[in-house]
């Protein structure tokens, strides 16, 4: 082999290492590229796949979730009839066996409310009829002999304002009267105040006493 030839040689084996070198190059860029477009695709059909399992979860989650609410609901519902039940056989029984239920104690409770309304009603009523009395019923006693303005202000503090008061007192009542009120025994009896007192009453009412 000549000088000039070997030289040819080895730039022809260059010149095919490099093409042989582009080619592999232009064949891995190729390769690559596919392997990317595939790999969008696989991610994609990934993507797609996961999203459509999420829902598809979601649904099964609300399905379910719906399912649970409505077993609650109906066992709810069973339980209230359950003891409502329980409660009417109840009430049945104490019927029978004369055991008042709650509704009849509420029921006497009412009652019992209703009775004493009545009966404060009545008490106010007769506390005030009893007022009204006392107050139409207050006599002058400064008209009976022996009784002036002291002994009548004694009188009246001790609860005695009228003729008939005085008409009807007993031999206790003087005695009493005699000893804690006018502090003076033996006047109402000499003075005959329980007698005057009668006199007055009638004139002034029409009633004998």
């Amino acid at each position: 082999m000549s000088d000039d030839t070997e030289p040819k040689a080895i730039e022809s084996m260059a010149g095919q290492v490099k093409a042989a070198v582009g080619k592999a190059q232009e064949e891995t860029g190729k390769v690559v590229d596919s392997l990317v477009r595939e790999g969008g695709k696989i991610r994609d059909q990934t993507m797609k796949l996961a999203d459509e399992t999420v829902g598809e979860m979601k649904e099964r989650v609300d399905e379910v979730r719906g399912m649970v609410e409505n077993v609650r609901t109906r066992a709810a519902d069973t339980l209230d009839n359950l003891e409502q039940l329980f409660e009417e056989r109840v009430s049945r029984a104490l019927k029978r066996l004369g055991v008042p239920t709650r509704d009849d104690l509420q029921g006497i409770a009412r009652r019992l409310e209703e009775l004493n309304g009545l009966i404060k009603t009545l008490a106010d009523e007769r506390r005030t009829l009893g007022v009204t009395a006392q107050a139409v019923e207050r006599d002058d006693l400064k008209l009976i002999n022996g009784i002036g303005p002291v002994l009548e202000g004694k009188l009246n503090a001790a609860g005695i304002r009228s003729y008939r008061q005085l008409a009807t007192l007993t031999d206790a009542d003087i005695d009493r009267l005699e000893s804690d009120v006018i502090h003076f025994s033996g006047r109402i009896r000499r003075e005959d105040w329980v007698d005057q007192a009668k006199t007055l009453h009638g004139k002034k009412y029409g009633e004998s006493l």
